[in-house]
């Protein structure tokens, strides 16, 4: 009887919600070790400038990351070889771990996927082939104007950011997002300019 088999890339994703799943279902064991505690940083322990990303402040946190991080991997993870994608979550977790430490020191604790999401969409969007450049366009402008939006004066949140049981981070998104936009970019010019150079 042969088991299942699933691309890399699926099995990737599952892997990740397995284990977003598991540090919900123990929050007193995996967040105080993961999450992103700016003293524990300053006393050497780097590694959650990345885990942090995979910790959440409880259930509906962790329901609606695991819901948009579905949604892009079902339309959007085909665009990407298994490095890249390997490559893509590792820089864009990295990078909002690192902008939440240097820029807000307001925030003593961060966890949360949802900053790496909105950089994995606009990375996806750069170079995914099923639509138009100006298409993809359209949803990488739209991320970027929440982004926007998120930071101007008086912003409410959501109905469903208001389910949390902390502040959403929006500063944590503008990192994300600008992560995805730099290694989508790269990517995008990289398969345009590099490779065709070595093809001819």
């Amino acid at each position: 009887m042969k088991l299942f088999k699933f691309p890399a890339k699926v099995s990737i994703s599952l892997i990740i919600g397995g284990l977003i799943v598991t540090f919900a279902l123990f929050p007193d064991t995996f967040f105080p070790f993961l999450s992103l505690e700016r003293c524990r940083i300053a006393q050497g322990e780097i590694w959650r400038l990345l885990t942090a990303s995979f910790v959440h402040f409880g259930w509906a946190h962790t329901v609606m990351n695991l819901a948009a991080f579905a949604i892009f991997v079902f339309a959007l993870v085909d665009a990407f070889s298994t490095r890249r994608f390997i490559a893509l979550i590792l820089f864009c977790c990295c990078a909002v771990g690192v902008g939440v430490y240097w820029f807000n020191p307001e925030y003593e604790t961060y966890a949360g996927l949802s900053g790496a999401i909105h950089g994995f969409f606009i990375a996806g969007f750069f170079i995914n082939k099923r639509h138009p450049l100006w298409v993809n366009g359209i949803f990488i402008a739209a991320i970027l104007g929440k982004v926007f939006r998120e930071h101007q004066t008086g912003y409410q949140a959501t109905e469903l950011q208001t389910l949390l049981p902390v502040a959403v981070a929006y500063d944590a998104h503008l990192y994300g997002a600008a992560a995805g936009f730099i290694y989508g970019l790269a990517c995008l010019l990289i398969d345009k300019y590099v490779r065709k150079e070595i093809i001819h």
